[in-house]
């Protein structure tokens, strides 16, 4: 029989004010196995979403036709968002990573108290539930927590959590977010020479395996801002030199199909080498293209059209039209449901968390910082043909003739500009922003002839690009971020 690992811990109190929690909620599930460890780190990846982070970015904008929940205009006018702590929200992704992370930490926990069995079995569950862990940190620090600079590393980090609870009420600090950052590198580089393929069921895409983890590191390195090591994890998943196109799915192939759900299909392929690490994530919004505020007409073709050095088609240009003025834009995702009841349950989808494009935009970018032009150049030549319907090669004169400045300044453009038609509708572009200090700016309505009515800016250095943190873990003691 399946067995299913629910854990109560005491860092419900630093999530919620409920009254009934008058005695310690110490009644975890046993663990006596490795296999037990095994199942209980199914639980250690957050089921809760990050793309509302999404609607902040320069990627959505206001669309008359879509309905619009409250949460999503306090998300989008960067206020902090009060009215739902649901799926979708900055709430919902604090608890169910923490919770993520108390999953990983009970797991280490087992693994000492457990005598016997595989030493390599046991090392790849130890490596497992430290780089979980250390990942769910980053995503919670990346989103909470200003971007690691030398100027920010003395801000607010966030809380972070190493061990299961056994009190009540706990007294958690931030610390810096250099203390983050340390304590995340701490994790990553323990955990990942232990990771081991060897134990994972049919593809191993649901954990983090070997590629995942690299990936993770490759990300890692790049937002710290340590190149030469982004570079090193990077080519520890793509090899040296000139990359596999099998690192490089064919976006023509992908948005080819039937209709939007054979087109997610596609990209969410787990069989493909592209997709590192893929989560179930829970959402009513995301695969929505009447909801919220996201990317109409004109933001496609500003974002694929207007800045294209290639000239010619992009094959992530996908929009399906359901009104004049805006555009279901390229469909990742499918949304599934899980009933509860027979009539009642959740919507989920499948997300690609870690890719292995995203890798390469990494490095590239990491080799121009680094001024290796050439090489970054050559990364963006072996992609370009599987992006785009000339499959152009462009030379550093021709980038620099196009964006202007340096030709280090014209890479560091076309890189960026490539993120960000990449990951359209994954989330990555507001760490782009953050990382980078850009100015966003939002129309927040209009009026029947489409003349703005109301509109906001968040400046480069607005202290906004740190999420407020939810006002229960406020009300428990945590220490808010300034600026709001």
């Amino acid at each position: 029989m399946k067995k299913r690992f629910i854990i109560l811990f005491t860092l419900v109190s630093f999530f919620s004010c409920d009254s009934y929690l008058d005695e310690v909620p110490d009644n975890r599930q046993e663990v006596k196995t490795l296999d037990d460890v095994s199942e209980l780190l199914v639980s250690a990846y957050s089921r809760a979403t990050y793309n509302f982070v999404e609607a902040k970015s320069d990627n959505a904008t206001y669309i008359i036709q879509n309905t619009q929940y409250p949460w999503m205009t306090e998300n989008y006018t960067y206020v902090p968002v009060v009215s739902s702590e649901q799926q979708d929200t900055p709430t919902y992704f604090w608890d169910n990573t923490y919770n993520a992370i108390a999953h990983a930490n009970q797991a280490l926990v087992g693994l000492s108290e457990i005598d016997g069995g595989d030493d390599d079995f046991r090392n790849s569950l130890k490596g497992e539930a430290l780089v979980s862990r250390a990942y769910n940190h980053f995503m919670l620090a990346n989103i909470f927590a200003l971007h690691y600079s030398e100027a920010n590393k003395s801000a607010l980090g966030i809380p972070y959590i190493t061990a299961p609870e056994t009190e009540l009420s706990v007294s958690y600090e931030r610390g810096t977010l250099e203390e983050t950052y340390n304590l995340i590198e701490k994790d990553l580089l323990e955990g990942l020479p232990l990771i081991s393929d060897d134990y994972y069921v049919g593809t191993g895409k649901y954990h983090f395996n070997k590629s995942a983890a690299y990936a993770f590191a490759s990300r890692f390195y790049l937002f710290k801002g340590d190149y030469v090591k982004c570079i090193e994890y990077s080519n520890k998943l793509l090899g040296e030199g000139v990359v596999s196109i099998n690192y490089i799915r064919d976006m023509d192939e992908v948005f080819t199909g039937t209709g939007s759900v054979q087109i997610a299909n596609n990209f969410i392929d787990v069989s493909k080498p592209s997709n590192l690490l893929v989560v179930r994530k829970e959402s009513f919004a995301v695969t929505r293209y009447t909801r919220g505020f996201q990317a109409n007409s004109a933001l496609l073709t500003e974002i694929y059209d207007q800045d294209n050095p290639q000239g010619s088609s992009d094959f992530r240009d996908l929009g399906y039209g359901f009104s004049s003025s805006s555009a279901r834009t390229p469909p990742k995702y499918t949304e599934l449901f899980e009933y509860t009841t027979s009539t009642t349950g959740f919507a989920y989808f499948i997300m690609p968390e870690l890719r292995s494009e995203e890798v390469l935009l990494n490095r590239m970018e990491a080799y121009i910082m680094e001024n290796r032009l050439e090489d970054a150049l050559n990364d963006y030549n072996t992609m370009s043909p599987l992006r785009y319907s000339n499959g152009g090669q462009l030379t550093l004169g021709e980038v620099a003739a196009y964006y202007g400045g340096t030709e280090k300044d014209a890479m560091f453009s076309l890189v960026i500009s490539e993120r960000r038609k990449e990951f359209l509708r994954e989330g990555l572009r507001w760490f782009d922003i953050k990382r980078l200090g850009l100015e966003v700016y939002h129309v927040v309505s209009t009026d029947g002839d489409g003349n703005v009515v109301t509109d906001v800016t968040l400046a480069g250095d607005d202290l906004r690009k740190a999420e407020q943190l939810p006002a229960k873990a406020i009300a428990n003691g945590i220490e808010e971020n300034p600026g709001y």
